[in-house]
């Protein structure tokens, strides 16, 4: 199941709601982590860390959990999960990811604490990673209107997909999924 390709770039982003979706993604958001501001090591492997301050953020909370019971159009509290999504050509310089797995990072999305995110020129977000492993949760007010995309069908699917393996430790197929 490893094997199956992501969704193809140009099918990741449409505009799909007026309300806010799991997946949209924002510019101009407070991030932050209480850590220093390094690549730091666990085992084998390198996470970014540190403070964050302002930048490009995918909302992670469920769509479902943001409604409002019975009122169409209306959240039903103020609190999002957001996490930073930041370029993967730094990435790649702080070491966090290995230059000889973009190929495969660009082709399956393998890594399960990311997901890969293609470019957005018309808001010069470069192409880039959502850092899965890195959650904050903020106020509805901070992404009032600063978002810049929203997920397409295909690509919410595997969203899920990448937050299963994430969190939960498994690895489904795409059409385990529904959108």
């Amino acid at each position: 199941m490893s094997s199956q390709p992501r969704p193809d770039d140009h099918l990741y982003y449409e505009d799909r709601t007026t309300h806010l979706r799991q997946g949209d993604l924002f510019t101009g958001v407070p991030l932050g982590l209480q850590l220093p501001a390094e690549v730091f090591n666990h085992g084998n492997r390198k996470f970014v860390s540190g403070p964050f301050e302002v930048g490009f953020a995918m909302l992670i909370t469920p769509s479902c959990s943001m409604a409002a019971q019975g009122e169409p159009g209306r959240y039903a509290h103020p609190f999002r999960t957001v996490v930073p999504v930041w370029p993967l050509e730094d990435l790649v310089v702080q070491g966090a990811i290995k230059e000889a797995s973009l190929g495969q990072l660009r082709k399956y999305d393998h890594l399960a604490n990311y997901l890969y995110l293609p470019a957005i020129a018309s808001a010069q977000m470069p192409e880039s990673l959502a850092l899965l492993y890195a959650p904050t949760t903020l106020d509805h007010g901070y992404l009032e209107k600063q978002r810049i995309a929203q997920l397409s069908v295909t690509a919410a699917v595997h969203l899920k997909r990448q937050l299963a393996r994430h969190y939960g430790g498994s690895l489904f197929k795409h059409e385990a999924f529904a959108d």
